[in-house]
């Protein structure tokens, strides 16, 4: 148990039973089409995540949940995906151009036979500029996001996402919890690399890679989304007792 995390049940509780193991193979299946459908696969296996992270904020442990009421879980995954589309706009101005500027700078030298020393050092000038900006971005995003998202499960609205005042306040009331969430789920995902790393050296494994790395991405999603789940759920509970408490002030003044 760390601040709250109880670590082998957050780790465990995806492939912790045979109900459990059965529903995340399902879970793998559906990332697994995702790599040949787009988009829609994801939606509805981010709709099955908001079942987990709504049992995870209303006190219940995390569980392999039922792969039932498409439709519900549909309508919750569009409206996460919506969220964290809309909230990853700014990263995806800076990125996309950045992207294509890396990739056609090389080529417009070819083109003008142009060999200037200087030049050639322009994909990588870029790609420096461009993490000093992306990065900060993107850690930003990594921690307060889930805040976000988490408030528009707990809510059923989409519009819920961008009250940041109101996920704010919760995320503000345990910032610390969302900041061990997100090094969770980096460890978790640093962890699952270097075995993929070490797969990748080994011909057999090497060739049921594709079919270990859906497993993979959607275990790292169900333990993530728990963990930040936790971490809202203790933020909205120290909003309460603040709230409480400054509401109890005056009488203890008077």
């Amino acid at each position: 148990m760390i601040a709250n995390f109880d670590l082998s049940q957050l780790f465990l509780f995806p492939v912790k039973d045979n109900e459990a193991r059965k529903n995340f193979l399902i879970a793998t299946l559906v990332y697994f089409a995702s790599f040949i459908i787009p988009i829609i696969p994801i939606i509805f296996a981010m709709g099955y995540t908001a079942r987990i992270m709504r049992r995870v904020v209303n006190g219940e442990e995390p569980r392999m949940v039922a792969w039932d009421d498409w439709e519900s879980m549909f309508k919750d995954g569009l409206y996460l995906f919506g969220v964290r589309l809309a909230y990853s706009l700014p990263l995806l101005i800076i990125v996309v151009p950045l992207y294509i500027g890396m990739m056609l700078t090389p080529l417009w030298m070819e083109m003008g036979n142009n060999t200037n020393d200087a030049m050639a050092f322009a994909p990588f000038l870029l790609f420096g500029l461009g993490m000093i900006v992306i990065f900060p971005i993107s850690l930003a995003l990594g921690i307060l996001l889930p805040a976000a998202e988490n408030h528009v499960v707990i809510t059923s609205e989409f519009a819920a996402g961008f009250r940041v005042r109101e996920w704010w306040a919760i995320f503000r009331a345990n910032w610390t919890g969302f900041l061990l969430a997100y090094l969770i789920a980096i460890v978790a995902s640093s962890i699952l690399s270097m075995l993929v790393g070490i797969a990748m050296i080994t011909i057999v494994l090497f060739c049921v890679l594709p079919f270990i790395m859906p497993a993979i991405a959607a275990y790292l999603n169900f333990v993530m989304y728990a963990a930040f789940s936790y971490a809202y759920k203790e933020g909205k509970s120290r909003l309460a007792q603040q709230l409480i408490a400054n509401s109890q002030e005056p009488t203890a003044n008077s």
